[in-house]
């Protein structure tokens, strides 16, 4: 009898490179028009046939906000006219960036059915999932304005620091979700450890908390360690009319550059493997 013919049967396509990654955000980000309509219409079916649509979102995060502010402004004695402008930035920046964290996590996986069937570049998925809840921050960051001129919020020249900030953020939100979606969809368990996670972060990131009145070692235990802290005093220190430290500042860009390079390498390596995994 001759011998079997072994024969090795590969159940998922080889790792993709660099190049082919970023040519597949590169296409990704050129269909712009396409990726935030859709997350327009997807806000926009969420809240089919009532009056006010996306602003029920916007009016939740008040009622909520208010309520923070107060109970902790008491507990804790502080001033409301500073303390509500503070809670207000920080609980909206704060949602702006799990919400890109949670959609992230699982883009890949809802959109598994369309990975499968149409042909297209897959980082409009990431892309769609920053679409969305950025157009839902730009909806509640009406009520920042209207809260820093009810509250005569002074701003300073640290003013010009506000579009670095939110650069930065959108950034993080795209990269974590271009190598955290084909985690998730590889492993689905770290998706809910993702959802677990930012619930833990709300008490860990300075959003109904002062750092400035607790000490450095209270502040580094509390925080030191959480990306989430350092991008969002970047962006709530200039609308307070502060400036960043230095250490926000380079703590936020080495966190960027990571997620950046997280982004790109791993979504390069993985998203020819994505088929198979949903």
């Amino acid at each position: 009898m001759g011998e079997a013919i072994k024969t090795k049967v590969r159940t998922e396509a080889p790792p993709g490179s660099i190049k082919d990654g970023i040519r597949d955000i590169k296409a990704g980000l050129k269909q712009w028009p396409v990726w935030w309509t859709l997350s327009w219409y997807s806000i926009r079916s969420q809240y089919r046939r009532t009056y006010l649509g996306p602003w029920w979102m916007t009016i939740q995060q008040v009622i909520f906000v208010a309520a923070l502010s107060f109970l902790f402004g008491v507990l804790l004695g502080q001033d409301l006219k500073t303390f509500v402008p503070y809670v207000a930035i920080g609980f909206m920046a704060f949602s702006w960036m799990t919400g890109m964290l949670q959609t992230g996590a699982s883009c890949m996986v809802d959109a598994g059915a369309s990975i499968k069937t149409a042909p297209g570049p897959l980082s409009i998925y990431p892309l769609k999932s920053f679409a969305t809840n950025t157009i839902q921050f730009m909806h509640d960051a009406t009520v920042i304005v209207i809260v820093m001129i009810v509250f005569q919020v002074h701003l300073t020249w640290s003013i010009l620091l506000l579009p670095l900030a939110l650069i930065l953020i959108a950034v993080n939100g795209v990269a974590v979700a271009l190598w955290l979606g084909p985690v998730v969809a590889r492993y689905r368990d770290v998706g809910q450890i993702i959802n677990a996670l930012t619930r833990v972060l709300f008490f860990f990131t300075p959003i109904f908390w002062v750092a400035s009145d607790l000490s450095n070692s209270q502040v580094a235990a509390l925080s030191g360690w959480n990306p989430l802290a350092y991008l969002l005093t970047i962006l709530r220190a200039p609308l307070l009319g502060e400036s960043p430290t230095m250490m926000v500042l380079v703590g936020s860009a080495v966190i960027t550059i990571v997620n950046v390079a997280a982004g790109i390498i791993h979504f390069s390596r993985a998203h020819n493997r994505l088929a198979y995994w949903l």
